[in-house]
């Protein structure tokens, strides 16, 4: 859900009126002849547990930029996603740190990390502003026999791990990470725009891996390798407080498969 700015505990918001109710004559303090104000950033509330350090479990309710930086944390799939887990199929909804999944890379991995956000229909997309936002429903083997078992939505942000041989061929991996839109084809793969409020999540794992989701293998959370480089350290110290359960963003360690793009994706099929 996205909210105008807010401001914390013991901080003074200031009053910003518009020009036609200044008094006549008087400039605004502040701003350069003919600058108009802009408009105050949009924040989202996003919800987190995590593991703390002597295995007990956090959680906290934060306001932060509504950006994609943060966005892609806390929204590859929708509310009902079933996860394969050590104590057997768990709900995304009910999954909580400390529990154990399986992962397509065979092992059994430690969530250390889940969050959530909510998309509100009307706020998120044209109406809002914002670039629309669709979920991704894969229907049942829509991919190949039994990937997916049944109907999976998947959130805005999700990406499926791609076993091909063209990308052998054309990119030298094994195996890559792709987003789940490059695989809408209008007919078993869907682009949804939600008509209710629709809870998202995501997963961070001990070791980064492959979510294994109703028969999917869906990326678990990982900001990317070299993402300090690409923001300013004011924007970098809020987006690594959205994961109290490491120390900074180099606790995420090694991905564990290389990113395609939704156009590189689509160099394979030519």
């Amino acid at each position: 859900m996205s909210y105008s700015h807010r401001v914390g505990t013991g901080q003074v918001s200031p009053v910003l009126r518009p020009q036609s109710q200044m008094p006549a004559g008087q400039p605004r303090k502040g701003l350069p002849t003919g600058k108009t104000l802009r408009a105050m950033p949009l924040t989202r509330r996003y919800e987190a547990m995590w593991l703390g350090a002597e295995g007990e479990i956090l959680d906290s309710t934060r306001l932060a930029p509504a950006m994609p930086l943060f966005e892609e944390a806390f929204s590859a799939l929708a509310r009902g996603a079933v996860l394969a887990t050590t104590q057997g199929p768990v709900a995304v909804e009910d999954l909580v740190p400390g529990m154990q999944v399986m992962t397509a890379e065979g092992a059994e991995e430690i969530v250390t990390w889940v969050g959530s956000m909510v998309i509100y229909p009307g706020r998120d997309g044209a109406d809002g502003g914002a670039e629309p936002v669709t979920l991704t429903r894969v229907t049942a083997e829509a991919l190949g026999a039994g990937r997916p078992m049944q109907d999976v939505v998947l959130g805005p942000r999700a990406r499926l791990c791609l076993h091909d041989a063209r990308l052998r061929r054309v990119a030298g991996y094994d195996a890559a990470y792709v987003p789940a839109r490059a695989f809408v084809d209008g007919v078993s793969v869907i682009e949804v725009t939600p008509v209710a409020p629709v809870t998202v999540y995501h997963v961070v794992l001990q070791r980064h891996g492959s979510l294994k989701v109703a028969g999917l293998e869906v990326e678990a959370f990982h900001p990317g390798e070299g993402v300090e480089r690409m923001i300013d350290p004011r924007m970098l110290s809020l987006f690594a407080a959205q994961f109290p359960q490491m120390p900074d963003l180099s606790g995420f360690g090694p991905q564990a498969h290389p990113r395609l793009t939704r156009f590189e994706v689509e160099s394979l099929w030519d």
